[in-house]
């Protein structure tokens, strides 16, 4: 199954901070998950149970505690122990590798000014990851310039949106869907929206 398959199953990704927070997007009806802070062994668990409800996993490295997010060899063990689906990183070289190795590649990008939009689009363009998740998610005019450029990558917002019209504006602009951690807009489908 592609990447872009796999999210555009359900618009909304829900973005886990917490045990608790995990539990409740296990319940929920996203189809993906972001985990974005725990131990290694938390998000091992909470990997084992999304996919026995057949969701996906995909692991900020940067924020998982006890995994090294410079070294390659952490895309291994996310792959072999934890079961992650893929991998969210700013790191070109983890893109690479994550690729190689067969987890989804999700370049995630901060794109604070015109100066990051223009380096993020040319590494985009390079690493071709199987992702780009945009932060922040907020600016359809960010979101529409990754999607125009990038028509076959498909495109992640996250970051500030906090409701249903912030939410459709990201997918009207291009989004493919969005990482959301505001727990009540999990349950949004594309009809919702």
């Amino acid at each position: 199954m592609t990447l872009l398959h796999r999210l555009a199953q359900s618009p909304v990704i829900a973005a886990v901070r917490s045990e608790e927070a995990g539990e409740q997007a296990l319940a929920s009806g996203t189809a993906n998950l972001f985990v974005m802070d725990g131990t290694a062994d938390a998000v091992a668990r909470l990997a084992e149970a999304a996919r026995a409800r057949g969701k996906g996993v995909f692991v900020h490295l940067d924020l998982v505690r006890g995994l090294s997010s410079t070294d390659k060899e952490s895309l291994v063990l996310l792959r072999d122990w934890i079961g992650a689906d893929g991998v969210v990183t700013p790191k070109a070289h983890l893109i690479k590798e994550a690729k190689r190795i067969g987890l989804y590649a999700i370049l995630h990008l901060f794109v604070i000014d015109s100066r990051a939009l223009s380096a993020g689009l040319s590494l985009a363009e390079s690493l071709r990851p199987d992702a780009v998740e945009i932060m922040p998610g907020a600016i359809p005019k960010i979101i529409g310039a990754f999607a125009d450029t990038l028509p076959d990558i498909p495109v992640v917002a996250s970051g500030l949106i906090d409701n249903a019209a912030e939410a459709a504006a990201a997918l009207n602009a291009g989004a493919t869907s969005l990482s959301v951690s505001n727990r009540s807009l999990w349950a949004l489908t594309h009809k919702d929206l």
